[in-house]
C-alpha cells in the first residue's frame, strides 16, 4: 500500500507543489493585508513575482517527472504524454501570460493579490482537467476552473460591464455544467461507470441491436459533447464568449482566450477517441456541424465587429472550428491536426494579446488601452515596432505561408480529404479565404490608413518588451522548426 501511494504523490509532484505555494502565498497576502492595509500594492507585486517563481519551478519539476504511464488515485488520474505534453503548454504559456500582464495590473491599479491566487487555482484546474481520466475528476476540475473564471471575469470592482460580463458568464455557465452532471448521470445510470478506460472496455464491440440502450448512452455523450463546446465557445453555444471578453478586463480576457482550450480539447480528445470511440462514429455529424456553424458565425461575426476585444472573441470562435473539423474525422490523422492546431493557436493568441495589451495611448493625466480596430490607423509611423509584432501575428492568424497558421490549417484540411470530407473542406478553405479579409484590412489600417489625430503611445514595460520578444521569436522558431513541433504532438498522441 505504501508502494502504491508514494507513486500517486510522484504523479501528482507538479499539482501538490502547486497546491501548497497557493495556500502559502494566501496566508503571506492575508497576514500582511490585515497588518498593513495600504501595503496591497506591494503584496501584489510580490505575490505575482512570486508566482511566476512558482510557474518556472513547477514547469522544472514536470520536466523532470520523465513523463511515466501511470494510472493514479483510484483510477481518477491519468499521466501519460498526452497529459505530459499539455502541462508542458498549459504552464509554459501560464508563464509567458503572467509576464505581460504584471505591468497591466500595476497601469490599471487591480491591487488585488487574490487576483494572483484565483488565476493559479485556474491554472491548477487546467492541469487537472487534462489529466483527467474519470467523469468524476473530470466534473471537479472543470467547476474549479469555472469557479475561478466567474470571479476573474467580474474582478473589476468599479466596472459594471465586467460585473455583468461575470453574471452573464456565470448564469451560462450554470446552465452548461448542469448539462454536463446529468450527461454524466445519465451514462453512470445505463453502465454503472465513469472511468475513461472501463468505459472503453464496456463500448468495445458495442452494436445497434438494443436500440434504446445505443440512443440512451448517445444522448449522454452528445450533452457532455454540449456541455465541452460551450466551455471552448464553439457555435451555436458561442453567445457568452463576445460579451464576457468585451465586459472582463483586458488581462482576464486575454487569460479566457488562450489557457483554458487547451486543456479541454486533449479532454475531448480522451472522451472521442479513447473512452467512448464506438459512440462517437455515430455522433459524428454533431462535429461536423458545430464546425461549420463555428467557422460561418465566427468569420462572418468578425467583420462586423468595431473592438478589438469582440474581433478577438469571434475570431477565437472561427479557428476552434477549425479545431473542431480536425477531430470531426475521429481518426488519429485529424487529432494530431486539432492538437497541432490548439498548440499554434495558443501560441498566436497570446502574442496577439501582449500586442494588445501594449497598446496604451498617453493621455492626461495617464493612459488609456485602446479598444478600437481604427485606433491602429498608420501605426508604422507612431510605433513601428508594435506595428511589425502586430503584422507577424495576423499573417499567421490569418493562415498565409510560411507562418505557422497557414502549418496548422493544411494539416486540418489535410486529415479532412484523406477521410473524404471534401464538402467540409472546401467550406473551410471558403471562410479561411474570407476571414483573410478582416485580418488584411487591420493590415491596411497599419500601413496605409490616414490618421485623423496623432496617438503618442506610451512606451512598452521592460518585461512586457522582453515577453513580447520572446513569444515572436517562438512564432519565428515554428516557421522554421514545424518538423519539431509536429513531432511533439505526434508523441502526445501516440506514446
Amino acid at each position: 500500500m505504501l508502494f502504491i501511494s508514494s507513486y500517486d504523490f510522484y504523479a501528482l509532484l507538479t499539482e501538490i507543489y502547486f497546491l501548497n505555494t497557493v495556500c502559502a502565498l494566501l496566508i503571506y497576502g492575508v497576514i500582511l493585508n490585515t497588518s498593513n492595509n495600504r501595503g496591497t500594492p506591494v503584496i501584489d507585486c510580490n505575490i505575482g513575482g512570486f508566482l511566476s517563481q512558482i510557474l518556472v519551478i513547477g514547469l522544472w519539476l514536470t520536466l523532470c517527472s520523465n513523463a511515466p504511464y501511470i494510472i493514479s488515485w483510484n483510477s481518477l488520474l491519468i499521466h501519460d504524454f498526452l497529459a505530459f505534453g499539455t502541462k508542458i503548454i498549459i504552464l509554459t504559456i501560464s508563464l509567458l501570460w503572467s509576464l505581460i500582464i504584471f505591468s497591466y495590473n500595476k497601469v490599471e491599479k487591480i491591487n488585488f493579490y487574490e487576483y494572483w491566487i484565483i488565476s493559479m487555482l485556474a491554472i491548477i484546474a487546467m492541469i487537472f482537467i487534462s489529466c483527467s481520466y474519470d467523469f468524476l475528476a473530470m466534473y471537479l476540475s472543470i467547476e474549479l476552473q469555472s469557479i475561478a473564471f466567474y470571479i476573474l471575469a467580474s474582478f473589476k470592482r468599479t466596472s459594471e460591464f465586467s460585473t455583468e460580463a461575470g453574471l452573464k458568464y456565470f448564469i451560462l455557465g450554470a446552465f452548461s455544467s448542469a448539462l454536463l452532471l446529468l450527461g454524466i448521470s445519465l451514462l453512470y445510470g445505463f453502465t454503472g461507470l465513469t472511468n475513461f478506460g472501463d468505459l472503453s472496455k464496456f463500448f468495445l464491440g458495442i452494436s445497434a441491436e438494443n436500440c434504446t440502450f445505443v440512443k440512451t448512452i448517445s444522448f449522454s455523450i452528445i450533452l457532455i459533447e454540449v456541455a465541452l463546446l460551450f466551455k471552448i465557445s464553439a457555435a451555436p453555444f458561442h453567445m457568452w464568449s463576445p460579451d464576457v471578453y468585451e465586459g472582463a478586463p483586458t488581462n482576464v480576457t486575454s487569460f479566457f482566450g488562450i489557457l483554458p482550450k487547451v486543456a479541454l480539447v486533449s479532454l475531448i480528445f480522451r472522451i472521442f477517441f479513447l473512452a467512448a470511440p464506438e459512440i462517437a462514429t455515430q455522433l459524428n455529424v454533431t462535429l461536423i456541424i458545430s464546425a461549420v456553424l463555428s467557422m460561418f458565425i465566427g468569420t462572418f461575426g468578425a467583420l462586423a465587429q468595431t473592438k478589438w476585444k469582440r474581433f478577438i472573441a469571434y475570431s477565437t470562435i472561427s479557428h476552434v472550428g477549425f479545431i473542431l473539423a480536425g477531430l470531426s474525422t475521429l481518426e488519429f490523422s485529424g487529432a494530431f491536426s486539432a492538437l497541432f492546431y490548439i498548440f499554434i493557436y495558443t501560441l498566436t493568441s497570446l502574442a496577439i494579446f501582449s500586442t494588445l495589451l501594449s497598446f496604451r495611448c498617453l493621455s492626461y493625466p495617464g493612459t488609456y488601452q485602446l479598444r478600437y480596430l481604427t485606433d491602429i490607423r498608420n501605426l508604422i509611423k507612431t510605433s513601428p515596432i508594435l506595428a511589425s509584432s502586430i503584422i507577424l501575428v495576423l499573417f499567421s492568424m490569418a493562415g498565409i505561408p510560411p507562418f505557422p497558421g497557414f502549418f496548422a490549417k493544411a494539416f486540418v484540411l489535410l486529415s479532412l480529404l484523406q477521410e473524404q470530407l471534401i464538402g467540409l473542406a472546401i467550406i473551410a478553405v471558403i471562410l479561411s479565404c474570407i476571414s483573410c479579409f478582416y485580418y488584411i484590412r487591420l493590415i491596411q489600417m497599419v500601413y496605409f490608413s490616414p490618421m485623423r489625430t496623432i496617438l503618442i503611445f506610451s512606451p512598452i514595460e521592460k518585461e512586457k518588451a522582453i515577453t513580447l520578444n520572446l513569444i515572436m521569436l517562438l512564432l519565428l522558431f515554428t516557421c522554421l522548426k514545424i518538423d519539431l513541433i509536429s513531432n511533439f504532438v505526434h508523441c502526445m498522441l501516440f506514446l
